[in-house]
């Protein structure tokens, strides 16, 4: 009976923890993040330019689809992204987390597996942005960039108008585009 009890309570809290990010996310559906991200993976630093692909429902969850590392230097087709789909979610409309992100880095003597592991972006509104800022991906990556979203995905508490719903208050309709 009591093991019951602290179950149930486990359970309600866990379920509060997800909700408790209350968030909206507009548009949702699919987007695609790109940017420069610096990757190092123990001593070697490598610089790509980086997309990733995914869906994103009005709540915040998050699905990576896709992870393309590309650009001038030759060392960013040597990494690949494992594990795809990755899921996430928006912790609250400053941050964001990916789960079991995990890269490999095919490089002779050097290369591995980075991850799987959680990987906590901080969320930029004012330019749909995902940052990662001096992230770590065990046991010795670290990543730094900032990826921007294409539509512009835009975050809000549940109750802050997002903002194609404050532009058309701007133009006189009480009806809501979202």
């Amino acid at each position: 009976m009591i093991r019951n009890i602290i179950a149930g309570v486990v359970v309600a809290w866990a379920c509060a923890g997800v909700a408790s990010a209350d968030v909206t996310v507009a548009p949702a559906g699919a987007f695609s993040a790109s940017g420069k991200l610096a990757m190092k993976k123990g001593a070697i630093p490598v610089s790509c330019h980086t997309t990733f692909n995914g869906q994103v429902s009005e709540q915040g969850a998050i699905r990576v689809t896709e992870v393309i590392f590309g650009g001038m230097n030759p060392l960013c087709k040597s990494i690949k992204a494992l594990a795809l789909p990755w899921q996430g979610q928006v912790d609250h409309p400053g941050r964001l987390t990916v789960d079991d992100m995990q890269v490999k880095v095919r490089v002779p003597l050097l290369g591995g597996v980075c991850g799987p592991g959680a990987v906590s972006l901080v969320w930029g509104n004012t330019d749909g942005s995902a940052t990662f800022d001096a992230v770590t991906l065990g046991p010795d990556c670290a990543m730094d960039g900032t990826m921007v979203t294409s539509p512009q995905v835009d975050i809000r508490h549940a109750d802050q108008p997002t903002r194609s719903s404050e532009k058309v208050r701007q133009s006189g309709v009480t009806q809501s585009t979202i």
